[in-house]
């Protein structure tokens, strides 16, 4: 099939993609199917074909990922309960001191949104948020916004969040860079929107508390013995970067016909570093916290059905991935982006803010971004298939507004209307993204 028709299937398909699930509140998952199908179809595959890279894709994609993302929900779900997210902006907020509590509460942020879903790390520590407030006699943003920047900077560009892990995955990406790459770009990410604006729009902005929520947080599953403590809950977090991390250097390390090598690449692989990290989540956060067996088993069944929904978009995005691929419009459409000359980073970029902008969900629109940018990657071999994993999150984290579950959350439990949330959140989210996006080019140059 010639260019043009392959540019306007995959057009298509991109369209008929958004159609359904902004006009027509259409699930993502039957959204992304309708998407792959009519792109086959306008591809000329022969059904065969298509139904074959439908499966191709989401089996590829779910066997690499189901595990990782497994394990980081039971890991983010022990620290929950455990009150460890709290105990970490506690401990920082005391060794930080009083004039620098925004640092503390960013930094808590940043360090608990590596394993813990966002919505939990915000619900779990807003009330503390509130009471600082109220004491200090300070606009909540001054506490909230770098607690959200911290948080969404790690939780959009650090695996084992569902995002960026997917991401690594459909671009082939080494997972240990993914990490590192997102841990290193989250920081500036995270103090030009939670220090710096916050700063600047706290001092033209006023935010009191809502007092009609000041209990409606999330409860413990059960009232724990002892909490654990900040040095035990930073530990659990980073044994997993740890693992990864060693099995990232082994082959640089260790000679090829080494017998410790393949087990120190098994134990260092993203999947099994997640699972092991989960069980040793339960043991330290869980059974040592005071949490009964049972409490812990019904938790972990729990975190597990949460993701659900979640493994079976992961996978029908696979799906799509494929079919772009396999269709051959996902190629030509990254050789023609191959001649206009952009840098391939900014392409990454702007398909994952284009999406954001449209879908909402930074979660949707890093995985439905990673698979359009996966013929892209692929066409610039020279490029580190991680940076463009670090591009497609970026963009990913372009903003957040009326179209996101998010930005409601925050609205509601920072106490703020639909204007003065676009102003302080949103605005904030477009800095950490433009500074991400500057940041991510700088790092480009030296790796």
């Amino acid at each position: 099939m010639d260019g043009a028709n392959l540019l306007a299937a995959i057009s298509l398909s991109i369209a008929l993609l958004l159609l359904l699930i902004l006009r027509f509140k259409v699930h993502a998952v039957f959204a992304l199917l309708a998407a792959a199908v009519l792109l086959g179809v306008g591809a000329g595959m022969p059904p065969a074909e298509i139904l074959t890279s439908l499966r191709k894709g989401m089996g590829d994609l779910l066997g690499s990922i189901a595990l990782l993302v497994a394990g980081g929900m039971i890991l983010g779900r022990m620290i929950e309960i455990s009150g460890g997210g709290q105990e970490v902006a506690r401990f920082l907020i005391s060794a930080f001191g009083q004039d620098r509590i925004p640092w503390a509460i960013m930094t808590a942020g940043y360090i608990i949104a590596i394993p813990v879903f966002f919505d939990a790390g915000f619900l779990t520590l807003i009330p503390l948020m509130w009471s600082m407030s109220k004491e200090t006699k300070k606009s909540l943003l001054t506490f909230a916004l770098p607690l959200l920047c911290g948080l969404t900077a790690t939780h959009g560009l650090v695996p084992p969040s569902a995002g960026p892990a997917a991401a690594a995955e459909l671009l082939g990406a080494d997972m240990g860079k993914v990490i590192l790459y997102g841990m290193l770009l989250a920081i500036p990410m995270s103090v030009s929107g939670g220090i710096v604006y916050a700063k600047w729009i706290s001092r033209r902005m006023f935010i009191e508390p809502p007092r009609h929520l000041a209990v409606a947080v999330p409860r413990e599953a059960e009232q724990t013995r002892r909490t654990p403590s900040f040095g035990t809950v930073l530990a659990v977090i980073l044994f997993p970067v740890l693992l990864i991390s060693m099995g990232t250097a082994a082959p640089s390390v260790f000679p090829e016909d080494s017998k410790i090598l393949p087990w120190i690449l098994l134990f260092g692989s993203s999947q099994i570093a997640l699972v092991i990290s989960a069980a040793v989540s339960i043991v330290v956060l869980g059974l040592r916290s005071g949490l009964k067996a049972d409490t812990l088993l019904t938790q972990v069944g729990e975190s597990l059905n949460a993701i659900g929904s979640l493994i079976i978009i992961i996978g029908t995005a696979g799906s799509f991935k494929q079919v772009i691929v396999d269709s051959g419009a996902g190629p030509y459409f990254a050789q023609f982006l191959v001649g206009a000359h952009i840098s391939p980073l900014l392409i990454a970029f702007c398909i994952g803010a284009a999406l954001r902008l449209i879908i909402g969900s930074a979660t949707a629109s890093i995985l439905t971004a990673g698979g359009l940018a996966a013929p892209v990657a692929a066409a610039f071999p020279h490029v580190d298939p991680a940076l463009m994993v670090m591009g497609v999150a970026i963009g990913g984290s372009i903003t957040s507004h009326v179209n996101d579950a998010g930005f409601w959350m925050v609205k509601e439990y920072c106490g703020m209307t639909v204007p003065q949330t676009l102003k302080a959140y949103s605005v904030a989210k477009v800095v950490t993204s433009l500074t991400g996006l500057a940041a991510l080019l700088l790092l480009s140059l030296f790796v």
